[in-house]
């Protein structure tokens, strides 16, 4: 399972597209490039009418192979779990006997959790979040407490109810299991 690169001479969305639809047998009806390293896109399989998505991860270089992917789709339990909502939203429903090992389901759900998390970052101004476990950065300073003061992201810790800022901090507070303090 090893990643395919070549020249990429066209947008990688039209090339995406060009590449289900070559045989005839599959329609993508929306794709979104993430983060620019996942392409996820919701493909129509024409046969079964059965819409499921693909997970592309994509890898940009320089030189004359100047783009990687290594393709998957939701059936094999991707990690990467940012696919759009409207995406998701047009995905045909799952159940045993489309998703048998439950794979895809528990995709779809982690993908879910991540824009529900997005929604409580988003509109908690000034809260606290309080990580289930403690992190250590690459500084030694080891913290559970964070705090989003305007867009900038605080660890800290807790004094009398109080949070004391230590140092700003470069993470991404969805990937963690959080409440709000």
């Amino acid at each position: 399972m090893g990643w395919t690169s070549f020249s990429m001479r066209k947008p990688v969305r039209e090339w995406f597209k060009e590449e289900w639809e070559s045989g005839g047998n599959y329609e993508v009806l929306d794709s979104a490039l993430v983060k620019r390293s996942t392409l996820y896109g919701a493909i129509k399989n024409k046969k079964t009418n059965e819409i499921f998505c693909a997970v592309f991860l994509v890898r940009w270089s320089k030189g004359y192979y100047n783009f990687s992917y290594k393709d998957m789709t939701e059936f094999v339990g991707p990690n990467e779990c940012e696919c759009p909502q409207r995406i998701l939203d047009i995905l045909t429903p799952l159940n045993d006997k489309n998703d048998p090992n439950g794979w895809a389901r528990q995709w779809r759900k982690n993908c879910e959790d991540v824009h529900k998390k997005r929604e409580i970052v988003k509109k908690a101004k000034d809260s606290i979040f309080k990580l289930n476990n403690p992190v250590q950065f690459t500084n030694g300073f080891t913290t559970q407490y964070f705090k989003k003061i305007g867009r900038i992201l605080w660890g800290g810790n807790m004094n009398n109810d109080t949070f004391i800022p230590v140092c700003r901090v470069r993470m991404n507070i969805t990937k963690y299991d959080f409440e709000l303090v």
